[in-house]
């Protein structure tokens, strides 16, 4: 309550609600365009943020409510193909979700996208009927505000911790070492770039939660927002330019920072760019803090409820991040015969087969890394890949998968030295006698180069 003095003087109390709705109304009208504008943007947030397949889930983040989700992805799931065929007449494959193949650059993805916006517009059209007379929208758009910064920052943890504990991105594999760099592919480039530099890997995700954790505070949102706004940015531009298919999705998350930042620009560009003073932002939500959370106890909620739902997500992602590394980098899974091999000598159906270069036939290297499959290049520099299954106590392992996936074929391996295995078996029908010498991965010069300080010229090779 504040003091305001009377005719004879004396001081009674005022509800500061009342004086908030005066201070409310003196506050200038948002204009037409501008509250259109906000109603679409709006709309589309709050659906974007949704659970929807490949975006952040809030409702994930909130222990015994992850059925809703679930039942809302249902209802996108049977409108979404709908419309890709009854709409855009699409046929075939492209009408039915993948499972989970890690594309968020499918076919039904722009539409859902599309779904999306059009729903937006029709909300837009509602909420603008209905809502006509409304002078602004400033205690939505403080709100909307704080589940946009949410949702990305948790979004931003996701990544950012599959990064920290590196797992998003691997040192090249045995099979990459020997695989000639004109057949990557340009997420394939990107993704090893990216995985032969450990160090690189942590510090870009440390960038992706140093901007996530800004933004969980309202007096560090506008810095959040920019340092989110650098890191999205180059991942979009990377998504871009090595097809990496999450372009749809960054952009939207670019989008979202960009909104963010919006009403912080003008400040900005009187600090940053015009060399002027600026005002201090507004970080109080209009009205409701002054009325409803003044009392302390409810404050006291509010911060035990925000640590909580946070700190029960930050646990899971780390917790899960942790785990993951241990499982898929620190012990991962090897081969009982596991490295990089020359194939010395290939002996098939008791002939000698020399290394022609021509020959698609005869083995050339052999990358066995995973217990699951091994990677053989041919003569030729085709690669075949062989799933695995071994049998430790009797030295045999069972291929499948090329030519005929269908058929099993039983090697038993045996290893007359540290250097050598030496496979026997049948293939395609024929007995086969493969002997391999074992090729140190450390000789590679992108493995043994390492750091340098010093270099009198440039290493460029």
């Amino acid at each position: 309550m504040l003091p305001i003095q009377t005719a004879m003087g004396q001081a009674v109390q005022t509800a500061p609600a009342v004086i908030l709705d005066s201070q409310e109304a003196a506050l200038p009208e948002w204009s037409l365009l501008k509250r259109i504008v906000f109603r679409f943007v709006c709309s589309y947030l709050m659906l974007y943020n949704l659970p929807m397949m490949g975006h952040v889930n809030l409702l994930e983040a909130i222990p015994g409510v992850p059925w809703l989700s679930e039942k809302y992805i249902r209802v996108w799931h049977a409108i979404v193909p709908w419309v890709a065929i009854h709409v855009f007449n699409l046929t075939g494959p492209v009408t039915v979700y993948p499972a989970g193949n890690g594309s968020g650059d499918t076919t039904l993805d722009y539409v859902e996208d599309l779904c999306l916006v059009v729903v937006a517009l029709i909300g837009t059209i509602i909420w603008s009927l209905i809502n006509f007379k409304r002078r602004d929208y400033r205690r939505i758009h403080f709100y909307l505000r704080v589940y946009v910064r949410y949702a990305l920052s948790f979004t931003l943890f996701g990544y950012g911790f599959a990064k920290v504990f590196p797992t998003q991105f691997i040192f090249p594999t045995l099979g990459r070492l020997v695989e000639p760099l004109g057949e990557f592919s340009p997420m394939g480039l990107l993704w090893n770039f990216m995985g032969y530099s450990t160090a690189y890997i942590i510090f870009s995700g440390l960038a992706e939660v140093t901007g996530a954790t800004l933004l969980l505070f309202r007096r560090t949102a506008t810095l959040g927002a920019m340092a989110s706004a650098a890191v999205l940015l180059n991942v979009v531009m990377l998504n871009f330019c090595y097809d990496v298919p999450v372009k749809l999705y960054s952009l939207n998350l670019l989008l979202m920072v960009i909104f963010l930042m919006v009403p912080d620009l003008g400040r900005l560009a009187n600090l940053l760019v015009l060399n002027r003073p600026t005002s201090t932002a507004e970080l109080a939500s209009p009205r409701f803090e002054a009325r409803w959370i003044k009392p302390r106890w409810m404050k006291i909620g509010a911060i035990a409820f925000k640590v909580l739902f946070v700190g029960y997500f930050l646990y899971g992602t780390i917790k899960g991040g942790w785990e993951g590394y241990k499982g898929y980098v620190l012990n991962r899974p090897k081969a009982p015969i596991y490295g990089l091999y020359e194939v010395e000598s290939f002996n098939r159906a008791g002939q000698e087969l020399a290394p022609l270069t021509a020959d698609a036939a005869r083995w050339r290297r052999v990358m066995i890394q995973s217990p699951a499959a091994f990677t053989v290049r041919m003569m030729d520099d085709s690669a075949h890949v062989y799933s695995t299954e071994y049998n430790e106590p009797k030295n045999s392992l069972t291929i499948s998968g090329d030519p005929d996936k269908s058929k099993k074929n039983v090697f038993s391996y045996s290893r007359p030295d540290p250097d050598h295995v030496v496979l026997q078996g049948t293939l395609i029908g024929d007995p086969v006698v493969v002997k391999l010498k074992r090729i140190d991965p450390s000789k590679f010069l992108l493995v043994n180069r390492g750091f340098h300080w010093i270099n009198e010229r440039p290493f460029n090779r």
